[in-house]
């Protein structure tokens, strides 16, 4: 990143505190939703095992660093928010299969539950595609600022939906009918910050910026698959038989 010139990583005038914004919404989705379900969580039988937790964890904190360079780049430290920087793409490379270790262990635990629903397994993996591309187009963007940094806010997008899926399963104790029931229940907080996002750009730039089309693009479509396959059964069947392979519970 030493190639980096401070002007071209100066908050643009048009910009300035909407990333700020931005985290900071996701923060509010985050801690509302799982603040919502933790006492449950933390009062499940049996116990969620470790790998759950371990996740969690390194997601709060992988999150926390993102938050840091956010107000780093806005405050204009660009020298520690480079150093931050590499430890977020090493946080964020171990996230990736620690994501899909604790979505098959989490539905490995389900499988003698009445609502054991396997093909949402479609949503956890499309999240954790989602949040990679977007982490990798942070890192090959990021001698641009307005580029990189919405790269990095779309991976926490990406992150977060399971927050505002749990706020909407907690009001609305329904199971979705239709591939749109899914969308709206589970991601309907990601949709919210992708067109907050799109709407800011064309407001104030005129122009939405490839980072965001990009996300917008790989997050929708990807909700929408995994939506679709929600109601499935070859998928269904598919994935309750890589559960059963997959066998560990935690």
């Amino acid at each position: 990143m030493s190639g980096i010139s401070f002007a071209t990583w100066l908050p643009a005038p048009n910009d300035r505190g909407v990333h700020t914004v931005w985290i900071l919404t996701i923060w509010a989705l985050v801690l509302f939703g799982f603040g919502a379900d933790l006492t449950r969580y933390l009062h499940e039988t049996p116990a969620p095992p470790l790998i759950l937790h371990v996740h969690g964890l390194v997601s709060l904190a992988w999150l926390g660093l993102v938050t840091g360079q956010v107000l780093l780049a806005e405050d204009g430290n660009i020298r520690l928010h480079r150093q931050l920087g590499w430890t977020t793409i090493g946080v964020s490379a171990a996230l990736a299969p620690l994501g899909v270790i604790a979505a098959m262990v989490d539905m490995a635990r389900q499988v003698t539950h009445p609502d054991y629903a396997p093909q949402f397994l479609a949503e956890e993996f499309q999240d954790v595609f989602a949040f990679s591309v977007c982490v990798i187009g942070g890192v090959l963007t990021r001698k641009t600022r307005a580029e990189h940094a919405r790269f990095m806010v779309l991976a926490a997008v990406a992150l977060m939906d399971v927050g505002p899926g749990r706020i909407a399963t907690n009001i609305v104790a329904q199971t979705p009918t239709a591939p749109l029931g899914v969308w709206a229940q589970y991601y309907w907080g990601t949709g919210l910050l992708i067109f907050a996002m799109l709407a800011w750009d064309l407001i104030r730039h005129r122009r939405v910026m490839r980072s965001v089309a990009v996300g917008a693009a790989v997050l929708l479509s990807g909700e929408t698959i995994a939506s679709i396959l929600y109601f499935t059964p070859a998928w269904k069947t598919a994935a309750a038989g890589l559960v059963r392979a997959w066998g560990w519970a935690g």
